[in-house]
């Protein structure tokens, strides 16, 4: 339960969950349908209760409950692609909803998505509706497109990072010229001991500061 807390705390800092597609992951998943010549492919994220389809080509539906995703079963092995060559013969899924009904999925294979500190978010997974098995080849290949798809969502989490650090310290300039009186000034000294007004802005009584800055 305490790494499941972790992992979770660590999905909420992505703010992936219910965010509008992103074409450089839709393209990665597409490659693994296309390298494994399969007819579906997701990248999926685990979330509490429910599996989220972050890019979906194929399914065609957005989310599912978490106990009948495949792809739980891949967040405590972050190394391993998750295989199930017939899905009508495992314990773990014979009885599933998707299994039993449409699209009556038979095969599955999911590469983890790992984040920096080893917390599993989801998978980069292909489906097929036959049973079917899978090369080392074919591994790699979902394991190199899951890196990508992490090293995309971690860059993407940066840039949300940085931006909100603007958008607070814009904040922050705001509520400071607004208290200052007459205006803001910054004194540099040069090489020789002399103070100069590097930067120096004034308003008049009663106007608003940030329409001098």
């Amino acid at each position: 339960m305490a790494d499941e807390t972790a992992r979770l705390k660590e999905l909420r800092s992505y703010h992936i969950m219910g965010s509008p597609p992103e074409k450089e992951l839709d393209e990665l998943a597409k490659i693994a349908s296309l390298i494994c010549n399969v007819p579906i492919s997701l990248i999926t994220i685990i979330d509490k209760d429910r599996q989220w389809l972050m890019v979906n080509s194929g399914l065609g539906i957005s989310e599912t409950k978490r106990k009948d995703s495949f792809c739980q079963h891949a967040l405590h092995k972050p190394k391993e692609v998750l295989v199930v060559r017939d899905s009508t013969k495992d314990l773990r899924f014979k009885n599933n909803p998707f299994v039993i009904g449409e699209p009556k999925i038979r095969f599955y294979a999911g590469a983890p998505l790992e984040t920096p500190n080893g917390n599993v978010l989801g998978t980069l997974c292909v489906l097929d509706n036959r049973p079917r098995s899978i090369s080392s080849n074919h591994k790699k290949a979902l394991q190199i497109l899951a890196k990508k798809a992490m090293d995309y969502l971690n860059t993407r989490k940066l840039l949300l990072e940085q931006n909100s650090k603007i958008e607070t310290n814009i904040s922050e300039l705001k509520k400071l010229t607004d208290n200052v009186p007459g205006g803001i000034f910054q004194l540099k000294m040069d090489p020789n001991g002399e103070l100069n007004f590097e930067f120096f802005k004034q308003w008049n009584e009663g106007s608003s500061p940030n329409h001098q800055l």
